[in-house]
């Protein structure tokens, strides 16, 4: 288990651009010990472009494709945020369908059971009924 005076050590040596290995040496302490607290803190990877990538993680900030807010990340692990809620994030690409990666060979073309109008779907080669409504009506009869 690591001292907290030791944690601050390996920090200040990686941000230095000190290598695990070399951080290991000089604290005396397992290599993996030191590779788990940098990756712990973000500052896995090489050793030298590491000073430079810290300095540009503290200095950006994030903010909301859709609203342009500013976004707090409060984790340290996984993805940046891209937006700040997901009201956000449904309205972005409700409004940027053309940004999506969509295969061409992953549009189906069909013709709807109830109404025989012919209509394509994305992603979904069982598709039946063009929509909801056509779906309950052949299922429970016209609503009319």
């Amino acid at each position: 288990m690591l001292k907290t005076e030791q944690k601050q050590q390996i920090l200040e040596l990686r941000k230095k651009g000190y290598g695990y290995k070399s951080i290991a040496g000089i604290l005396e302490i397992k290599r993996d010990s030191v590779r788990n607290l940098c990756k712990r803190y973000g500052l896995a990877g090489y050793g030298k472009p590491i000073e430079h990538n810290i300095l540009e993680k503290e200095n950006r900030i994030i903010c909301c494709l859709n609203c342009g807010q500013q976004i707090i990340v409060d984790g340290k692990r996984g993805r940046k945020p891209k937006f700040c809620s997901e009201e956000c994030r449904r309205n972005w690409w409700k409004n940027n369908n053309d940004k999506r990666n969509r295969k061409e060979s992953a549009w189906y073309s069909f013709k709807c059971k109830n109404c025989g109008k012919e209509f394509k779907a994305y992603g979904n080669k069982n598709r039946k009924f063009c929509s909801i409504r056509c779906s309950t009506e052949h299922r429970f009869g016209s609503t009319n």
